[in-house]
This record gives C-alpha cells, structure tokens and sequence, in this order.
C-alpha cells in the first residue's frame, strides 16, 4: 500500500472512530385526567425531559381538554394541541431549547389544570477511546 493511501485510509477510520453517537429522542406522555366531581390535572404535572424529546398529551377523561402553552391562563403561543376529546390523543410536541414551559388547559385552567416541561440539555455522548485503536489500525498497516 502507498504510504499516502495508508494515511488516507487511517485518517477515515479515525474520523468514523471519533465521531460520537448522538443519543436517541425519547417519546413521553401526559395525561389529563379528572372531571367535575374531582380536582382536574396533567399527569404527571411536572416533567422533565432532554432536549429533543417529544410529549404527547392523551385525554383519560369524559370531557374535552387541551394543552396550551403559556403562563396565568394566556397562551404564548409555543404549543397549542387544540382541542382533545375524550380517548383522544395529541400529535407529539418535540422540545428543543432548554428551559421550563408552562401550559394549561384552556377549558380548565381557573380551576387549576395547569402543568410544565422542564427541558434540559442532554448529556454530552461520551467519545471512545480511540488513540489506542487508531495506534494498533496504524502498525498493522504499515507492516
């Protein structure tokens, strides 16, 4: 093998070899559950998930529900999944600026169906050690 050809092709494999494996988005659910006779709410009402995630909201009740973004029962226009009847599922929302997001439902929100995503950075992938095998890639080679 040409000596430029064995550095071409340890160059690539170091480059394959260094870059690291992103992490997978993972799919989350909340759902909104109680009526009239009871206290209604978001479960869970606090979430916390990584950046990239999605959350889906599911109606567990016999009456109508949304997800509404935004604070004091005045959306912000982040995320809306309009109105869900009973059984019905949102689409999935994806987070993906770090933060806390507030949201409500906007048939319920003065009787305290509120709730919020809390969304952070995911943690950095962690790289291979990659020097010891990119030293033994190059003495088998240039044998």
């Amino acid at each position: 093998m040409l000596p430029a050809t064995k550095i071409l092709t340890i160059a690539s494999l170091a480059a394959v070899l260094l870059v690291p494996t992103p992490l997978l988005a993972t799919d989350h659910t909340v759902l909104m559950s109680g009526d009239y006779e009871g206290p209604m709410t978001f479960n869970p009402v606090s979430l916390t998930i990584q950046a990239g995630d999605r959350v889906r909201w599911v109606n567990a009740t016999q009456i109508q529900h949304t997800a509404t973004s935004g604070t004091d029962c005045a959306p912000d226009g982040l995320f809306n999944t309009g109105i869900l009847d009973p059984a019905e599922s949102s689409a999935y929302v994806t987070f993906s600026t770090q933060g806390t997001v507030p949201y409500y439902c906007r048939f319920h929100c003065a009787m305290g169906m509120t709730g919020e995503i809390t969304v952070t950075q995911p943690p950095l992938p962690a790289r291979p050690s990659t020097w010891g095998r990119v030293k033994a890639l190059f003495s088998s080679i240039s044998r």
